[in-house]
């Protein structure tokens, strides 16, 4: 920043920007901005135009490709950039002044307008509308529905699966265990215990003895 006058104008677009190429292969896009001050005559209060200026513009790089693509003749734009004087000479001999600006940012002046702006990278998230707009639709961080297991959410199914880690009724996908059932309400109910080998034996035998000693009759005690 040593030694540079940096300057901010706004302008029209006075001359149709033209893409170059220089020697070592980068490109540029150049335009003429001409911006002409109004002043008001104290004496007769009306408003004259002033002296019109012209600088030409210079936009390397990004800023080119862009304004290559967006600014056309005639708009109103926003120039902020570095400050340059230089002479040259012309085709007739004649030793000429040029005032030129290497742009920094170039932007519609939307005092005169309105204008549309889109990235040219994908966008880093969601505007506080989009937001309030995906959680009441029930939508992922992305504005995309989000993965569906079966009938149920992925994002249920995430939950089901915490809260059952907690009481040790489900996985981590939110499947049951086993041993565990679906209750009534938003909980798991244990399934009754399977009969093991023992009780099996010991309810055949009850069994057998209550046919021993017949219908109606009470059995025998030690």
């Amino acid at each position: 920043m040593m030694n540079e006058a940096q300057v901010s104008l706004s302008g029209y677009v006075a001359t149709q920007p033209v893409t170059r190429s220089v020697p070592s292969g980068a490109t540029n896009v150049s335009m003429r901005v001409a911006w002409t001050p109004r002043k008001q005559d104290r004496v007769t209060g009306e408003w004259t135009d002033g002296n019109t200026s012209y600088v030409t513009v210079i936009c390397w790089r990004r800023l080119g490709t862009n304004v290559a693509v967006c600014v056309r003749k005639g708009d109103p734009v926003v120039v902020k950039g570095k400050l340059s004087v230089r002479t040259y000479e012309d085709r007739q001999g004649t030793l000429r002044t040029v005032a030129e600006v290497d742009a920094s940012s170039v932007g519609h002046d939307l005092n005169r307008g309105v204008a549309s702006f889109q990235r040219v990278r994908p966008q880093t998230g969601m505007t506080a509308t989009e937001f309030a707009a995906a959680q009441a639709a029930g939508d992922g961080p992305g504005g995309e529905i989000a993965p569906h297991d079966g009938d149920q959410p992925a994002g249920l199914a995430a939950a089901a699966g915490q809260d059952g880690a907690q009481d040790g009724t489900r996985d981590g996908t939110g499947a049951l265990l086993p041993g565990w059932a679906e209750g009534d309400g938003d909980g798991a109910v244990p399934l009754p215990d399977e009969p093991s080998d023992e009780d099996d034996e010991a309810f055949i035998d009850d069994a057998i003895g209550h046919d021993a000693v017949g219908v109606g009759e009470p059995a025998a005690v030690g």
